[in-house]
């Protein structure tokens, strides 16, 4: 599964604080740079999960279900602020595997920096992936609706709801279906 880390020179502490946007972090700067010129992925069917606050996120019960059912095929990113896409290749690597963000710090200009920033990487991913399918909380599904909206990128977006782990469940198991197609 691994693939290596990508190559990002920085190496400080991500967190937001007050008066820092964690999206202008050098470290977040080299990896969407990367993300968007350099990432590619030979699978066909994408899977977004949100980020968590537990890192790396396969730890997390909800990533552990979607990792178990979703196979080879699939390939699973994880919405995050800052980061925007994170494969779950990567979620061992720094930055990912350490950084601190909570949403609901995110001040209104990080969060159009978000949605525009996301847009970018949904646009490059979608070159990659014939079919998307997303399962998420109401924060990171109304970033992603905006941000596919202004991509011209469509995601079939499922709910996550009170009950997430059925949820998720539901989300893989369709990206897992789509990737046997």
């Amino acid at each position: 599964m691994s693939m290596g880390c990508p190559p990002i020179k920085y190496a400080g502490d991500v967190r937001k604080v007050d008066g820092v946007d964690p999206f202008r972090h050098p470290a977040v700067m080299e990896w969407h740079e990367y993300l968007f010129t350099r990432w590619s992925s030979h699978r066909r069917i994408a899977l977004f999960m949100p980020c968590t606050a537990k890192k790396p996120y396969g730890s997390s019960p909800t990533h552990k279900i979607a990792y178990a059912i979703a196979g080879p095929r699939v390939q699973v990113y994880s919405i995050s602020e800052p980061m925007l896409l994170v494969p779950k290749e990567f979620e061992e690597c720094y930055p990912f595997n350490g950084y601190d963000y909570p949403p609901e710090l995110m001040t209104e200009e990080e969060r159009e920096e978000f949605v525009e920033l996301l847009s970018r990487a949904l646009s490059s991913a979608s070159k990659y992936h014939e079919h998307m399918v997303a399962v998420l909380p109401s924060h990171h599904r109304r970033v992603l609706e905006e941000a596919s909206s202004s991509a011209g990128v469509d995601v079939e977006i499922h709910p996550y709801g009170r009950l997430a782990f059925r949820s998720v469940k539901e989300a893989a198991l369709r990206a897992e279906e789509l990737a046997r197609g």
